[in-house]
């Protein structure tokens, strides 16, 4: 047999392969995920790019079509997410695993819920619950991270921050600003060459950009230059990871 002859043989074997047959935990996830969907929303899939992440995303999306569930693949690649602009998303399924935050960093920012494969050891249904920390822009945009934020300037000179808590404001020059969470608020750490850390509590922030620019770190991660505003604030239980 030549190989043009072995390829379409072998295209045509994975194209009858039962898509619930590529990996166990397939079938339960898209249970779970189409029980909530519509025709007006969407079911995200989170995959790598190895070729297992390839096609179990791609039985996933084959079943969620039997079930009538619409779907996109999302990828850690830069842009990827933009593929969800203008949709809604019901659920986030986590094919990526525990290695990646942005499964759950993508339940978050959709408001949608995390579904993902039962750790060993844990029974189908159980739930956990997090808080997050929501982030809105001026054009009403949002995003959410799990952990941590920080507003940095990229030099403390003709550079400072505003900062806005309860309708009262603090301009520190070349200031830097640090936002966790803690018992249900936001947790915020303030410095700058010229003014003593401050640490305070709030439920809400606002956070304004003056002269050079400043850096946006969200998770650990570099998101890019920010200029301009963005308000925080504690979002409870902005976070639900259903095992499944």
């Amino acid at each position: 047999m030549n190989s043009t002859t072995e390829g379409l043989s072998t295209r045509s074997r994975q194209a009858d392969q039962d898509p619930a047959a590529v990996w166990g935990p397939l079938t339960s996830l898209a249970d779970a995920a189409a029980r909530t969907a519509s025709d007006s929303t969407t079911v995200a899939i989170n995959r790598g790019f190895d070729r297992n992440a390839r096609e179990r995303a791609r039985a996933l999306r084959q079943l969620l079509n039997e079930r009538g569930a619409n779907a996109v693949e999302i990828t850690p690649a830069p842009d990827s997410e933009e593929l969800l602009t203008g949709t809604e998303v019901n659920s986030v399924v986590n094919l990526v695993g525990t290695g990646s935050w942005q499964p759950y960093r993508l339940a978050a920012k959709k408001r949608a819920a995390l579904l993902a494969p039962s750790p060993d050891g844990s029974e189908p249904g159980e739930n956990v619950r997090r808080d997050v920390i929501g982030m809105t822009r001026q054009d009403s945009s949002r995003d959410a991270a799990l952990t941590r934020v920080v507003v940095l300037p990229e030099t403390t000179e003709e550079s400072s921050l505003t900062l806005t808590r309860d309708g009262e404001t603090l301009s520190i020059p070349g200031g830097q600003v640090t936002i966790t969470l803690h018992e249900g608020q936001l947790d915020i750490r303030l410095q700058g060459p010229d003014y003593a850390e401050q640490h305070f509590t709030a439920d809400r922030l606002s956070v304004e950009t003056h002269g050079a620019s400043h850096r946006l770190i969200r998770d650990e991660m570099p998101v890019a230059e920010f200029e301009g505003s963005l308000d925080f604030g504690c979002e409870q239980d902005g976070l639900v990871v259903h095992s499944v």
